[in-house]
């Protein structure tokens, strides 16, 4: 199940109802998000420390994407220094709002393994477990009903 993802909080993928991508403040508008399947802190993982919401099997899809996806990987703050940014007024906090139009440009997704460095956290604050932001919907493939 290696490079296999999770979104909960819809039972399919419905291509149409893909927002594209809007830079906001540290995350962006738009896209899809999901979680690798087997991250050492996912999105459940979060939910279920924070208490914030149940994320139950039957409204989650499974997915993985196709093999020519350029994946933009951010699992160190060095990586992070090195992308385009914009300003707003969070970064005067020390937080990092990327520039995730320019980076749709050339990437189909970002992924954040957060878990492989912990400072990560504090610079894109409010990416709270290992994610990914799907920025083009072509990109997704062999989309199922979450089964265990």
């Amino acid at each position: 199940m290696e490079d296999t993802y999770i979104h909960y909080g819809h039972k399919s993928f419905n291509p149409n109802e893909f927002e594209p991508i809007r830079n906001f403040d540290v995350k962006p508008k738009g896209g899809l998000w999901a979680s690798p399947i087997n991250a050492k802190f996912g999105w459940k993982d979060w939910c279920e420390r924070e208490k914030f919401e149940e994320c139950h099997p039957d409204n989650a899809f499974i997915f993985r994407l196709k093999t020519h996806a350029n994946v933009l990987v951010i699992d160190n703050v060095e990586v992070l220094n090195t992308l385009p940014q914009i300003e707003t007024c969070f970064t005067s906090c020390g937080w990092v709002c990327l520039d995730f139009k320019k980076i749709a440009k050339e990437y189909d997704a970002v992924e954040l393994i957060l878990s492989k460095d912990r400072q990560l956290y504090w610079k894109l604050y409010g990416w709270d477990c290992d994610s990914i932001v799907i920025l083009n919907k072509d990109v997704i493939e062999e989309v199922r009903a979450w089964e265990k």
